[in-house]
């Protein structure tokens, strides 16, 4: 057995950060004030810029609706000329933001009227309960915010887990929240036209019997949805029923759990949605207007609801967040808008199937208008570092206790890989598996996140890491990961 006194003590050095003999009669827990990241420029930091307050959307302070009398809702539903169309609801709403094809028949229907559509919908989301992070505006705020004309709602089916006992509390708890969703003007001027979306049927597929669990339940408060929808004057669509049919006739799974739909499911439920809306059958799609509907709502998405909240909302929104995130909230408004005016270019177009090279040369369009963005304010308060020292350089200033020895495992001179890393750990084969984000707090406008998985081997045995793979990328902000 191998002693204390020989036992060899592997060091890792990340990103040049060097860990030194604290000075005597120091607490080595709390920070040493002559380093240079803790000495302060002298420089004040900037004043909140009340351009940017109203890009903060906050619970405790964000406007609310006014009042107005309610008007009804009928079917087929007819969309003016800047009609804004807002998404709320659970998952089903949530995800469909990742394919595209709502949003895109919508947009081919009306190819004048420079619609805008806004996803608002959260997961898990129900009429009674849609908790929030801290401070984070609620639905009502962010449809005042987003000037909805007309509203189209996803709820139903985790409400539907209630079994028969739940229904009447269903009841009246969807009436009330119609009431109050159709009686107040979102865009200012005018009451909006609401629509209620039914849930999905459920699917059975392969070890997961799920319609044979949920679908008698589900199509019950689907009932009870359709007669509050009549008794409260707001539109209804039932895509339980065709959805149900299609997963029962078509040889593929259309859900990729029995109850979330994968990519050719939301295609049926978005043909469903368009037949419900409009009384007519949903036109071929338009591929590259799908394509940057979908690019659209991830820069929405990264806008409505910022990765880190905390500097957004939470507890540093004051201290630092102001400074940075707002202008951020900002220019990816700004994106979105830019993404919009693509769409309606695209749809205007109107040619299916469209050139392959279309999709392309939109996002090339889009990234010319993006590197036109207002510039974001500089944030730094530190003096930071007047020199970076190397990993050799920073290994000479150890003090190493004589009973130990001390080597460099891997540094970013080695592997640029390892940049920013957030957390580390060893395997049981002697890896090392590094997360690291460039992209922490936040990805700014304009980017995407490129996070890393990786893994710093040891092939040779020589203490020094000679091999990196990159297990994931594309991440955002992993900051921990867990063996299996």
């Amino acid at each position: 057995m191998q002693s204390w006194s020989t036992l060899p003590l592997m060091l890792l050095l990340l990103s040049s950060v060097a860990l030194a003999q604290p000075e005597a009669g120091r607490d080595p827990r709390k920070a040493n004030p002559q380093d240079a990241r803790n000495q302060l420029s002298k420089t004040p930091a900037p004043a909140e810029d009340p351009q940017f307050a109203k890009y903060g959307i906050y619970e405790k302070v964000a406007p609310r609706p006014d009042a107005i009398e309610p008007v009804a809702t009928k079917l087929p539903l007819e969309l003016r000329h800047g009609d804004r169309i807002a998404l709320i609801g659970n998952t089903l709403f949530d995800r469909a933001q990742h394919f595209g094809h709502v949003e895109a028949l919508i947009q081919q229907k009306y190819p004048d009227n420079e619609l805008v559509v806004r996803n608002l919908s959260w997961s898990a989301d129900t009429i009674a309960l849609q908790p929030r992070p801290e401070n984070f505006a609620d639905v009502e705020q962010h449809l005042k915010h987003e000037r909805a004309d007309v509203i189209l709602a996803a709820f139903g089916f985790n409400e539907s887990f209630a079994g028969e006992e739940g229904l009447p509390q269903f009841r009246e708890q969807l009436a009330r929240y119609l009431r109050h969703l159709k009686s107040h003007a979102y865009n200012g001027t005018s009451a909006p036209r609401v629509v209620l979306v039914s849930p999905i049927a459920n699917e059975n597929i392969a070890a997961i019997p799920a319609a044979d669990l949920n679908n008698a339940r589900i199509q019950t408060y689907a009932k009870v949805m359709q007669e509050v929808a009549a008794a409260e004057g707001v539109g209804y669509v039932d895509v339980f029923t065709p959805t149900q049919q299609a997963m029962e006739s078509l040889g593929s799974d259309l859900t990729i759990n029995g109850a979330h739909l994968n990519e050719e499911g939301y295609a049926a439920f978005a043909n469903a949605l368009y037949e419900g809306l409009f009384s007519e059958r949903a036109p071929a799609i338009s591929e590259p207007v799908r394509q940057i509907v979908i690019d659209k709502n991830r820069e929405y998405f990264r806008r409505y609801r910022p990765l880190n909240t905390f500097y957004y909302t939470g507890g540093r929104n004051k201290a630092y967040g102001y400074l940075d995130f707002l202008p951020a909230m900002r220019n990816f408004e700004l994106l979105t808008q830019q993404h919009d005016e693509m769409i309606w270019e695209l749809a205007r177009e109107g040619k299916i199937p469209a050139p392959a090279s279309r999709v392309a040369e939109a996002r090339g369009q889009l990234q010319i208008k993006a590197s036109h963005l207002p510039s974001l304010p500089e944030t730094s308060q530190a003096r930071g570092a007047n020199e970076w020292l190397s990993p050799v350089d920073e290994y000479s200033e150890f003090e190493i206790d004589p009973r130990f020895e001390v080597n460099i495992f891997a540094d970013e001179t080695m592997f640029p890989e390892l940049a920013c890393p957030i957390q580390m750990r060893w395997d049981s084969k002697g890896r090392l598996w590094v997360s690291c984000s460039t992209t922490y707090p936040h990805v700014y406008p304009g980017q995407q996140p490129n996070d890393k998985l990786i893994i710093l081997e040891d092939t040779d045995g020589n203490g020094r890491a000679d091999k990196c793979t990159t297990f994931a990328d594309d991440l955002h902000i992993p900051l921990s990961f867990e063996f299996g």
